[in-house]
């Protein structure tokens, strides 16, 4: 009702209601003997006023209409107005507005929903502040990193939650945008370590709205880096210990203990064991570069697997027998526990050799006098196991997930009589794993003897396959 009183219709039928009221008052006398003329007049223009001003009281009233929708969000367009005046083009103009906030406010929500799936999908964590320092945004990474839920950390403030009150306030943080690292426990329990680095978030007028911290872990990388330092230290232990023997053994000999035959000779002998032990370390070493840098590549031949074993299980017996491995005893008992019938499999024979030489040849350096050693081959459906169990030493339990890594020793005083170089096993595991497999280490305990389990990869009809393919290939030719 209030709208129709400040309408343009009711506006004009007012204005011309009073206009025939000034007229008619102005010649009262006159009008009042003409009565009947007068209202004629009135009334036909007031159909004409009625008749000029409400179209363009519809369209003011569509136009209207048309911007509440827009103002509620609603991009929905009416029906055009009849016409082609001022308030038809102020009406099109409206549409094209319409159309505009549409287009950027779909834009906006695009670039919204492109930031949401960018802050899910981020590892590195990202939480934002208001200008007061508290939370207004954290995505998952930095949720997880702080093992908390994003009901717990909104509108929290970013000092205590992120355990820096003993350091920074916040204003300090606005000052320096400092780089901090944190030490923290993820949502699986983890101890966790992150770089966490601070940035201004400003508006365009300059004026600062908030802080943004970047949380980044570290954790991987200091591990890394650790492993590195270890590893230098490590090579230049295990090279200097060899290389001051040598040096020691020459210099007596340069002395005059050259005369001496016999001590000359077992000087040399120990030169020549520890010039050995180094040349082997250092191709452990390059075998490992080129794992590492992928560069090791297989050369796989399709054999039978058990009579490879024995080949190796023969070798390594001889080579034992006239040489002790194990400078104690020197004697051992190897049972097998092989199929009867061949095992056909593809692998690469020579990184297969190294394999065995290096678990067997523990078991026979570490067998006690009298001791047994069992090889056992078992076929499955899609895997070959091959277990190799001795009575020697054993693993104490909180090393069996440290014997494969790099230059680790359970015993370093046997390890240097044995002449090992710590880094047989993680070779072993290396070249399991290039060929699809894996290995592990069991044992009961201290005294009770080892077990090494290989799993392999297998295709029971393999030998029939390759028949195949070269029959093919030879109809081909």
């Amino acid at each position: 009702m209030i709208k129709f009183f400040n309408s343009l219709l009711f506006k004009g039928v007012g204005a011309h209601l009073l206009l025939f009221v000034f007229l008619f008052l102005e010649n009262l006398h006159y009008n009042l003997g003409h009565i009947g003329a007068f209202l004629t007049y009135y009334f036909i223009s007031l159909v004409v006023v009625f008749l000029v001003l409400v179209r363009p009281s519809q369209t003011t009233v569509q136009t209207s209409h048309q911007l509440d929708l827009l103002i509620s969000g609603d991009f929905s367009k009416t029906d055009r107005p009849k016409g082609n005046n001022e308030l038809t083009m102020l009406y099109d103009k409206v549409i094209t507005l319409g159309e505009n906030v549409a287009h950027t406010q779909n834009s906006l929500e695009n670039q919204r929903n492109q930031l949401d799936s960018i802050l899910t999908y981020m590892v590195d964590g990202v939480i934002a502040t208001d200008r007061r320092g508290n939370i207004i945004l954290a995505n998952k990474s930095a949720l997880n990193y702080l093992s908390t839920t994003e009901e717990e950390i909104l509108n929290q403030n970013i000092i205590p939650m992120l355990q820096l009150s003993k350091q920074y306030s916040f204003y300090d943080l606005l000052e320096k945008e400092p780089e901090v690292v944190i030490d923290t426990t993820n949502t699986v329990g983890d101890s966790i370590s992150l770089r966490v680095k601070f940035v201004l978030f400003r508006q365009e007028s300059g004026f600062i709205s908030g802080i943004i911290a970047v949380l980044h872990d570290t954790t991987e990388q200091e591990k890394n880096e650790r492993e590195q330092r270890a590893f230098v230290s490590n090579v230049s232990h295990e090279l200097r210990t060899p290389l001051t023997s040598v040096k020691a053994y020459l210099e007596a000999l340069q002395d005059g203990a050259m005369d001496d035959l016999d001590v000359a000779q077992s000087f040399l002998e120990v030169s020549l064991n520890e010039t050995n032990r180094m040349i082997r370390m250092i191709s452990d070493l390059l075998t490992l570069s080129r794992i590492d840098q992928e560069r090791l590549t297989l050369n796989k031949e399709l054999i039978n697997l058990v009579a490879f074993l024995n080949f190796q299980l023969d070798r390594l017996t001889r080579v034992a027998k006239a040489n002790p491995t194990n400078n104690l005893t020197g004697e051992f008992h190897i049972r097998r526990f092989l199929p009867d019938e061949p095992v056909w499999i593809e692998m690469d024979t020579d990184k297969m050799t190294q394999v065995i030489d290096n678990i067997v040849g523990n078991a026979l350096k570490y067998s006690p006098k009298g001791g047994e050693i069992d090889i056992r081959l078992t076929v499955q459906e899609k895997l070959l196991t091959i277990t190799v169990s001795d009575e020697g030493m054993g693993i104490p339990q909180a090393d069996l997930n440290k014997i494969f890594k790099r230059f680790y020793r359970v015993d370093e005083a046997r390890n240097s009589q044995t002449g090992g170089t710590g880094l047989g096993l993680a070779i072993v595991k290396d070249i399991i794993k290039l060929h699809g497999g894996t290995v592990e280490a069991s044992s009961p305990g201290v005294g009770l003897g080892t077990t090494f389990t290989i799993v392999l990869p297998y295709t029971p009809d393999l030998l029939e396959l390759d028949d195949e393919e070269a029959w093919d290939e030879a109809e081909e030719e």
